[in-house]
């Protein structure tokens, strides 16, 4: 006849007295509680699988009671029965436990990184931090529909459409990475459906300043900034500066040093920061090599960028920075960041008589390729195509912006 063990009480386990040596009590069916020299006490689960004997924790009493033990105890038999160890599922759930928002959200950035430019990869980084900040912690697996949703709708009440409208669309892209890596089961982002958790999105990242009058108060609010904000120098300037080159918020906020040429008035910037993957050399105006210049001493010596943020030199000014000075000026919805790029475009059209440039000139300033896949693929040319045109073109330009 088999003996039978008689199974622990919570009141046994409690007075288990410390041994001279480690001994331990048997609460049957493999299961059994250690008590150690020190005083610790812990549980364990001795098994058989694939011919030999194994054996693994079930944590520290009383964190782990008797009760959760031995619910551990049945879900390893459960595991045992369909042939599966439950030491390896045990670390794979601990493998899933680390798998983390952020965890998968660096993978995913470090991926892009190789395949898109500088400038992407900085936009998308910025993008998603406003959700890593709040959830990035916590276990991918474990988040819920509603905790994204909460997240896009706190960043729409704050009027920040667009933002909430791309980080949905990047989310997205994240979550497709972790499935199709086996970070996780199913993408949650996919089941929400966005129309009926965010307004409807009216581009406004576009909205720009195009009328003469309105273009003279904006230049007349960005020049009083410093009298009106508390804004750092690099914010400042930038904005001082961004009329006149009308490039992208990550080009002019990741502007370095070592990229301009201020005796030949040349911005040489690498292709690794360009929307289009391609070198750019912007003929920088005299108003802009001026306003450089003003701010060479701050910076130069204390960051590779000319622009560094003001709390940290190894990094520049970022673009919800840009964005909410503009708002606070007043041109929420009005006019955005990259609306200066419209507003040239705009102008220069509408002024092809007085400056005698064609729209391929135009667009050539912007660093637009060629809308035509065919033609575009023939035009492999130098990055120094149309420099002079471009240069002329925006002279006139930032002359045409001081005369109002």
């Amino acid at each position: 006849m088999s003996r039978t063990t008689k199974p622990l009480t919570d009141t046994e386990i409690k007075k288990a007295q410390v041994k001279e040596k480690e001994y331990k009590l048997s609460d049957g069916n493999g299961l059994y509680l250690v008590i150690k020299t020190n005083g610790t006490k812990f549980f364990r689960f001795d098994f058989s699988y694939g011919g030999k004997r194994k054996s693994m924790s079930f944590g520290v009493y009383p964190g782990i009671t008797l009760k959760e033990a031995r619910d551990k105890r049945e879900e390893s038999k459960k595991q045992l029965s369909n042939n599966t160890n439950p030491i390896s599922e045990k670390k794979l759930n601990k493998i899933s436990e680390e798998i983390t928002l952020n965890y998968t959200v660096d993978n995913w950035l470090e991926l892009k990184k190789k395949n898109s430019s500088e400038a992407t990869y900085e936009t998308n980084k910025r993008i998603l931090r406003n959700i890593t900040l709040q959830l990035g912690n916590i276990a991918i697996k474990d988040i819920k529909r509603i905790n994204i949703i909460e997240v896009l709708q706190k960043i729409q009440n704050k009027g920040r459409i667009e933002t909430a409208h791309r980080l949905f669309s990047i989310l997205d892209k994240v979550y497709k990475f972790a499935v199709t890596n086996d970070l996780i089961e199913h993408n949650i982002i996919a089941d929400i459906d966005k129309m009926n958790i965010l307004i409807k999105n009216q581009d406004n990242h576009l909205a720009a300043i195009t009328k003469k009058e309105d273009l003279k108060q904006l230049l007349f609010d960005i020049n009083d900034i410093e009298n009106r904000y508390k804004s750092d120098i690099s914010t400042i300037y930038i904005f001082k500066l961004i009329p006149y080159i009308f490039v992208r918020s990550a080009n002019i906020r990741l502007m370095e040093w070592t990229e301009l040429d201020l005796e030949n008035g040349i911005w040489d910037i690498p292709k690794e920061k360009m929307k289009m993957d391609n070198d750019f050399i912007f003929p920088l105006p005299t108003q802009a090599i001026k306003l450089i210049k003003e701010i060479e001493p701050y910076s130069r010596n204390r960051s590779k960028y000319v622009f560094p943020s003001q709390t940290k030199n190894d990094r520049g000014v970022s673009g919800a920075t840009l964005s909410e000075t503009l708002n606070k000026l007043g041109y929420q919805n009005k006019h955005s960041f990259h609306g200066f790029r419209s507003t040239f475009s705009t102008i220069a059209h509408e002024y092809t008589k007085e400056h005698g440039f064609n729209s391929d000139i135009i667009e050539a300033c912007l660093s637009h390729q060629d809308k035509n896949k065919v033609r575009r693929a023939y035009n492999r040319v130098s990055k120094m195509k149309y420099f002079e045109e471009k240069k002329q073109l925006i002279e006139w330009y930032s002359t045409w912006l001081d005369n109002l």
